[in-house]
C-alpha cells in the first residue's frame, strides 16, 4: 500500500500497486478495476469488471495507464476526480455507485444492489444527468 504524504492542501488518498491482467489493452486513468479471480486469483492481477468480478472491486486506476501486463497504481480510498461515470440513471451527490459488468465504469446503484452479492465501493462526488461516461469526482472506500 501506498499513502500519500500529508499535507494540509490535497485529502488523503490510499494506492495499491496492482498488474494488468486484462490482456487486450492498457486501462487507462479513472477506468474502475476489479481484482481478476477468474484467470489470476493472486490479489494483484486486475481486469475489466464482469459478472463474477462485479464484488471483487479493486479501485480507481490513479495517475497513469497501466499497460497490458504492466503494474500500476489504483486507488482504493479518498477523494477522486477522475472515476469513470455512466448509466441510464441520473446520479445524484452522494448516491451510491457501483461497477458495471463488462465496462471499466460504475453507475448509480438501484436499491436492491447496496446490501446484495455487489456492494457500492463509490459514493458520487457530483451530480451527473448524461449516459455517456464521463470523469466525475467520487469517494473511494474500496479498503
Amino acid at each position: 500500500m501506498h499513502f500519500q504524504r500529508i499535507n494540509r492542501s490535497d485529502p488523503e488518498k490510499v494506492f495499491i500497486v496492482v498488474k494488468n491482467s486484462y490482456s487486450t489493452a492498457a486501462i487507462t486513468v479513472g477506468q474502475v478495476v476489479a481484482f481478476d479471480y477468474t484467470t489470476d486469483a493472486d490479489g494483484v492481477g486486475v481486469t475489466q469488471p464482469t459478472t463474477a468480478l462485479l464484488p471483487h472491486v479493486a479501485g480507481v486506476v490513479a495517475d497513469t495507464s497501466i499497460a497490458a501486463g504492466a503494474y500500476g497504481l489504483v486507488q482504493v480510498y479518498g477523494h477522486n476526480t477522475d472515476c469513470l461515470v455512466a448509466g441510464a440513471t441520473d446520479v445524484a451527490a452522494g448516491d451510491q455507485l457501483i461497477a458495471q459488468n463488462g465496462a471499466f465504469t460504475v453507475a448509480k446503484a438501484a436499491a436492491t444492489n447496496l446490501h446484495d452479492a455487489n456492494p457500492a465501493f463509490l459514493v458520487a462526488g457530483q451530480s451527473y444527468t448524461t449516459t455517456a461516461a464521463a470523469a466525475k469526482k467520487v469517494f473511494i472506500r474500496a479498503l
